[in-house]
């Protein structure tokens, strides 16, 4: 049987979605561990979640996000890879996660799929992450053109990182997302660190 090219790109963009998940779960709960003593969430209260949801979505999401934007979209076969949400503290409100994976370079129509996706559920949180970045024909652009400048500080773009070291006589795989430092003057904490 013959896959389509469409088939094997989200097939080979699968096989990231659970690294990228672990590396935003980490930066994300860096994010909420700022305020751990300023009244964060109680302790039987999720105060981070995400889900791969290229394929459906959970119960959990259901009830935190639009129900009928989720259906909606579900039904087009067209959900973010990754959702969720962050809460920094109980007497906050949940701040809302989409993330859209690509396995390719950067193009201008991922970044506007990423802020549809940002758009539609109200997402504090809209990322893009690319196993191969942002080219600096991309970044120019959206740095110096209007409509660039609009999607800038919205659509948070970082490129997915795989680092092999040595531990002794074994070799360990360090995961990191990396951002252009040209984008770090509209990043939300808690990425500005990772513009490097």
């Amino acid at each position: 049987m013959v896959m389509s090219s469409e088939k094997l790109k989200q097939r080979k963009e699968r096989e990231f979605y659970e690294s990228i998940k672990t590396v935003l779960e980490f930066e994300f709960r860096s994010y909420v561990e700022e305020s751990r003593y300023q009244n964060a969430p109680f302790p039987n209260e999720e105060n981070l979640y995400l889900k791969i949801t290229a394929f459906g979505h959970s119960e959990t999401l259901t009830r935190e996000f639009s129900d009928r934007a989720l259906r909606f979209l579900s039904v087009e076969k067209n959900l973010p890879d990754i959702m969720g949400f962050v809460q920094k503290k109980s007497s906050k409100k949940k701040e809302f996660i989409t993330v859209e994976v690509k396995r390719s370079p950067v193009r201008f129509l991922h970044i506007l799929q990423a802020k549809l996706y940002q758009d539609i559920f109200d997402a504090k949180f809209g990322l893009l992450i690319s196993t191969k970045g942002i080219r600096d024909d991309k970044v120019r652009f959206v740095l110096k053109t209007p409509l660039g400048r609009s999607i800038r500080g919205k659509v948070i773009i970082a490129k997915f990182k795989e680092l092999p070291y040595g531990y002794g006589d074994r070799m360990l795989i360090a995961r990191t997302l990396e951002i252009n430092p040209k984008f770090k003057d509209s990043v939300p904490e808690p990425f500005k660190r990772l513009c490097k």
